[in-house]
């Protein structure tokens, strides 16, 4: 009974990861518009922020609906967030509203990311438990 119910807390702590780095993506698209980003930049942030407003939605859906947690789709998320955070270094933006936008934003996506990773292992170490009846 404590495998299942860890295995539960492990799901919603990826759906609520999830659903935080969704809204983050989301955030760093707009942010476009809201702080008047313009060239590469602007266009980066848009098409990287909605990348990972949808992969981090599809991990929320696979984890509600399923819940089956994808490792890969958590990875892709982990890595759209370390390039959201450098971006604006690599492009030679000089700005330093979108350096710190980028920078927190991406850290964070990059953060709960991970934490979705974690319980995606604790998830399936748990399930492995169940399958063999320990």
């Amino acid at each position: 009974m404590s495998q299942a119910r860890s295995a539960d807390n492990s799901l919603v702590l990826v759906e609520r990861t999830t659903g935080l780095a969704a809204v983050l993506g989301t955030f760093i698209m707009v942010s476009t518009a809201i702080f008047t980003i313009t060239n590469f930049m602007g266009i980066q942030n848009v098409l990287v922020g909605a990348v990972v407003a949808f992969l981090a939605s599809l991990q929320a859906y696979l984890v509600s609906e399923r819940q089956s947690p994808s490792i890969i789709v958590a990875g892709l998320t982990t890595l759209l967030g370390i390039w959201i955070a450098v971006a604006p270094h690599v492009l030679g933006v000089t700005r330093e509203l979108v350096i710190r936008i980028n920078g927190i934003a991406g850290a964070l996506i990059v953060v709960l990311s991970l934490t979705g990773v974690y319980g995606s292992f604790q998830t399936s170490k748990v399930s492995g438990f169940r399958s063999t009846g320990m």
